[in-house]
Order: structure tokens, then C-alpha cells, then sequence
């Protein structure tokens, strides 16, 4: 989805620009330390989780869901996990600009 700006100082010109919707690349390290953490629990809690995070790079919603989902168990079990969520996503920077 696009949208479009007055560009200041010049009166009538638009510029369109695209929104940016921050994406992260997913280090196959986050689902085995996942399962370390939950993997004791039943499929029906996780798999839908374990899906989200299967995949080479996520978006920032399904990354802020994940951590939501995370949050539901355990401190003891996650609490390294949660702690440590940077080392296991990296930000794609796209240098299109």
C-alpha cells in the first residue's frame, strides 16, 4: 500500500512513497531454542507458533504476535528466550532508497 505526500515548497507537487513495514530474518536457532523452552507442551499450544517462526524471514506483526504468544507461559521456561530475541532476528534493512 502506497500513499501519497505534498512535498513542502512546492506547491502542488506529490511525491507517492510506500509504507514501510520493518522485516526481520528468522536464525533457524529461534525454533530449536522454542522447543527447548515449550517443546514439552502439547502440539495444539504450539504448533500454530512453531509455524509462524518456521520460515526465513517474518514481518513485524507476526513477530510481535510471537512474543505475545511467548509471554503466555511460563516465565522460567521463556524468560531466556524473551531476553535474548535479538540474537535470534536480525532486521532487514532494505537500501532502496
Amino acid at each position: 500500500m502506497s500513499e501519497t505526500k505534498q512535498v513542502p515548497g512546492n506547491a502542488g507537487q506529490q511525491v507517492e512513497t510506500a509504507n514501510y513495514t520493518p522485516t526481520y530474518r528468522v536464525k533457524p536457532e529461534f525454533k530449536q531454542a522454542v522447543l527447548k523452552a515449550i517443546g514439552n507442551r502439547p502440539f495444539n499450544e504450539i504448533a500454530g507458533l512453531i509455524n509462524a517462526i518456521n520460515v526465513p524471514t517474518i514481518d513485524h506483526q507476526t513477530l510481535t504476535q510471537v512474543i505475545n504468544v511467548l509471554g503466555q507461559f511460563p516465565y522460567t521456561a521463556v524468560e531466556g528466550l524473551i531476553t535474548n530475541i535479538n540474537s535470534f532476528v536480525e532486521q532487514v534493512i532494505d537500501d532502496n532508497d
